[in-house]
């Protein structure tokens, strides 16, 4: 390393790094972490491209190097099929559902945007930086960022949007209820917000990325059913028209921070059939299907004309099952048999064709540096899934009803599942709704206190959970959304000391995933990732 590059590294170390950072720059040189790693946790902890470099000087590493956009064709719009639709308004901070974040999110951006890679870049803030604890961050603004109003975006606005994103009516509360407080969001000035967390929480900044579907930021006096009315984003396109389940239209906005982008417009159709959507693709109506499966969208694999979009990533089904309904799966015995019923490589295989991990019955999916490969992997046991039923007084079995959705593989899903829990003498029926009236209704109120919704007041369900960077989300969601009261429901009954140490970092994440096993409160088969299919001609827009 030169004399200038020691002397930035150190300059950087002295008056700008706190005590995590100098930790994480302690562990590069000490060879505790690879580049990769540190690379990784460098962009959460908000560490400037200088000082990464310089960092990585120091182990005599190549500098860093960024790579000259390529040329792309300007102009022309691209023609996205959507699959289901929103199920619901489109205001972001309630968005529960797949049509209703892609919907929004062509037009909306973040603070952060999370990469495939699990690294996060800027996007509406430039950078951040945390206390010595992680209980405290401070998020820098880009300045002159104007929203498609012609405001001009500030921390007010920041403030506003979180604010929302803690309402009782918030799709977000799985990533910050337990962890943020609405009394914990601070301007510090017009281009600076601090939020002082509940709970020190290393992983902070995913939280505000773009894997957070609902955290979207939004003009301070935004106004909740307006969001399909009045271009009020701050991204590349705009929403300029919205015809629930038919489709959508967005034209370019000139004002966008970051310049003029490529394309003139992106037109939406909505679809409910898979069929028909790969027909589409196929006749040439449209250039892009925003997530297909394999087992549904056979036709398009291996097809000249199509090109596959892969991104391995956390995107799973889950298969919450209710423990205080007063029936057999109140019993861990009974779901644990449930579990070992199944055959999750030929589910893979047969669903994805391979494209997917393994599941292990956690919200730890394979693709996190967090998850903890040496926990055993679930298997196939029907011998030991039968002694369970006995044990539990079930030798003759059982009747079920389990309820999803008609949204991917997931029919086919729940049809294996039903075939595989035949062995240990449960008959299961099969409810498929279609995706608006498997979300229809509340989610929190009422008796029990999870509201009408089907997708949580039913025994057994499938649900699909999209792509988080961060597996925080659920076990935040069971802890701490639904309470330690409403978390027994679910079969966990004591899991918050954990979860607090996760949130912190600590190793705790070899107990969640040992307690998820033992409780198997849900089963989570696989990790399928995202597969986006397009025309040949695609790259032409990259």
């Amino acid at each position: 390393m030169d004399q200038e590059t020691r002397r930035r590294l150190e300059e950087f170390r002295r008056n700008q790094a706190g005590p995590v950072e100098n930790a994480l720059l302690d562990d590069l040189l000490a060879g505790e972490v690879d580049r990769r790693e540190f690379f990784r946790r460098a962009t959460i902890f908000g560490l400037s491209t200088s000082a990464v470099a310089a960092a990585l000087a120091a182990l005599g590493d190549a500098p860093l190097a960024f790579a000259a956009p390529a040329a792309v064709r300007a102009g022309g719009r691209l023609r996205v099929a959507i699959i289901p639709p929103p199920t619901k308004s489109l205001d972001p901070h309630t968005y529960a559902d797949q049509g209703g974040l892609e919907t929004g999110g062509i037009a909306g951006e973040f603070l952060t945007r999370a990469t495939s890679s699990l690294t996060l870049l800027p996007e509406l803030a430039v950078s951040w930086k945390p206390n010595a604890d992680a209980s405290s961050w401070t998020f820098k603004l880009r300045p002159n960022v104007k929203f498609q109003t012609g405001q001009t975006m500030t921390a007010d606005d920041v403030v506003a949007t979180y604010q929302r994103l803690l309402g009782p009516d918030s799709g977000a509360l799985s990533a910050f209820k337990g962890v943020l407080s609405a009394s914990g969001i601070k301007k510090i000035d017009d281009l600076t917000v601090q939020f002082n967390l509940d709970t020190p929480t290393a992983s902070f900044p995913y939280l505000t990325s773009s894997t957070t579907y609902q955290a979207i930021i939004l003009p301070a006096n935004y106004k909740n059913g307006t969001f399909e009315k009045t271009p009020q984003t701050t991204g590349a396109f705009k929403l300029v028209s919205y015809t629930p389940g038919v489709g959508a239209k967005y034209d370019r906005y000139t004002g966008w921070w970051a310049g003029s982008a490529p394309l003139d417009g992106v037109d939406v159709t909505y679809y409910t059939d898979d069929a028909a959507v790969t027909a589409a693709l196929l006749g040439g109506q449209i250039d892009l299907i925003g997530q297909i499966q394999f087992a549904t969208g056979r036709p398009l694999f291996g097809n000249s004309s199509v090109q596959i979009f892969a991104a391995r990533g956390a995107t799973h089904r889950q298969v919450p099952m209710r423990v205080d309904l007063h029936n057999q799966l109140h019993d861990y015995r009974v779901r644990q048999a449930i579990a070992m019923t199944l055959d999750r490589p030929a589910i893979v295989k047969t669903l994805f064709n391979g494209r997917a991990d393994i599941g292990n019955d956690s919200p730890f999916a394979p693709v996190y540096p967090s998850t903890n490969k040496t926990v055993p992997q679930r298997k196939k046991d029907l011998r030991k899934a039968k002694q369970l039923m006995a044990a539990a007084g079930h030798r003759k079995g059982f009747g079920i009803t389990l309820t999803t959705e008609q949204t991917g593989e997931i029919p086919q899903l729940a049809q294996i599942i039903q075939h595989s829990v035949k062995a240990i003498n449960i008959n299961m029926k099969l409810n498929i709704l279609t995706a608006t009236a498997y979300f229809a209704g509340s989610q929190s109120g009422g008796p029990g206190g999870l509201g009408t919704t089907p997708w949580l007041n039913t025994p057994m369900n499938i649900t699909d959970w999209g792509h988080r960077a961060v597996p925080n989300v659920l076990p935040v969601l069971v802890e701490e959304q639904y309470g330690a009261k409403q978390a027994g429901k679910f079969g966990f009954h004591n899991p918050h000391q954990a979860l607090q140490c996760f949130l912190q970092q600590s190793i705790a994440r070899d107990h969640l995933q040992n307690m998820a096993l033992s409780v198997t409160q849900r089963l989570s088969p696989l990790a399928s990732g995202h597969v986006h299919q397009g025309a040949d001609d695609l790259s032409d827009f990259a």
